[in-house]
């Protein structure tokens, strides 16, 4: 039986969540740690699907896997083969609706797969094309970053519809991405931005649009910072509290922006408390993922532990802070 395969990792915004939605620029790196992977094979009757989330028929699917349906039904159509009727096996290791790029990651993969399947050759345009439809169905509004990073498989300076550059940095610093455990709803999080920004409150249209500047200045402050990185051990504690202030100033707009949530907030908090440089949400918010900027592998991996001990996360990857492949030194 013929099978095809296709395959897709995770992503990291480093800053920029939700303002990119808006037209200021962001910082997002592929998160090689977690990936997904899709095998196509022909069925009967019927297309299906078997995952984690789902195992069944693609018409009864779940309201999650929306983009993926809309996906399967559009390649079909613009490729003729709208009689192929398909076996869909998902393997991920990318936890759903933690703001990590998940969705992203499966519209690529399965395209990827379909390509092969139907035996054509995939271009680039074309992969961002499907993936940008996708997303729309999932998110609403998406500005096209995860897919980019997801697609591409680089790190990127972004800004929706105007830059998409290669941004290499390295720094001697650990990142500590932790999984709260609960959902995030990006859908939801960028619908209420949204509102506040076209709200007919003239107060809070003003707040909104201030935090959203906001956080497009403090992109460009940690590219700066970023590429001033040093190895000079004088300045390196300096250099190291600048990109800490830089990440907390990101999550006091975010708070502001109202896609912060208590377990977020409660995990960042303690992480602060505990020897964290910085630490902040990633993606939309309202749950999900956040990470935490820390200057040894040591404090890394002691913060993590605590926060398993209290409970406030469910899952951690640890890995250099660093464009160059960000992989997992250590995830439990």
């Amino acid at each position: 039986m013929k099978e095809a395969v296709g395959q897709a990792h995770g992503k990291i915004i480093l800053m920029g969540d939700h303002s990119v939605v808006y037209g200021s620029p962001s910082i997002a790196v592929p998160f090689q740690a977690a990936n997904i992977r899709v095998t196509l094979a022909a069925a009967g009757n019927h297309s299906h699907i078997i995952s984690d989330l789902y195992e069944g028929s693609v018409t009864d699917a779940p309201e999650a896997l929306d983009g993926l349906v809309g996906l399967l039904n559009l390649l079909r159509r613009d490729h003729d083969v709208e009689h192929y009727h398909l076996m869909i096996t998902i393997a991920s290791s990318i936890p759903i609706e933690r703001g990590l790029g998940s969705s992203a990651a499966l519209s690529v993969a399965f395209i990827r797969a379909f390509y092969h399947y139907i035996d054509q050759p995939l271009s680039e345009e074309a992969l961002l094309h499907y993936t940008d439809y996708a997303e729309t169905i999932t998110h609403g509004n998406p500005s096209g970053l995860d897919a980019r990073v997801t697609a591409l498989n680089q790190p990127l300076f972004f800004k929706k519809n105007t830059i998409q550059e290669t941004f290499h940095f390295h720094t001697p610093y650990w990142l500590l991405v932790c999984d709260t455990g609960v959902p995030g709803h990006t859908k939801e999080a960028v619908a209420l931005v949204r509102r506040h920004y076209e709200s007919h409150h003239p107060a809070r249209q003003k707040a909104t649009h201030r935090a959203i500047q906001t956080l497009g200045d403090l992109v460009l402050q940690m590219r700066q910072t970023l590429l001033d990185a040093t190895s000079d051990q004088e300045h390196i504690e300096s250099h190291a509290q600048l990109l800490g202030r830089i990440v907390n100033a990101a999550q006091t707009e975010l708070r502001a922006l109202q896609v912060s949530s208590p377990e977020l907030d409660e995990g960042i908090n303690l992480a602060l408390e505990h020897g964290a440089l910085g630490a902040k949400l990633t993606g939309g918010g309202q749950g999900g993922c956040f990470y935490a900027l820390v200057n040894s592998q040591g404090l890394g991996e002691t913060l993590a532990q605590r926060l398993k001990d209290q409970q406030l996360i469910r899952d951690f990857w640890l890995m250099p802070f660093s464009s160059e492949g960000l992989n997992p030194n250590i995830s439990k």
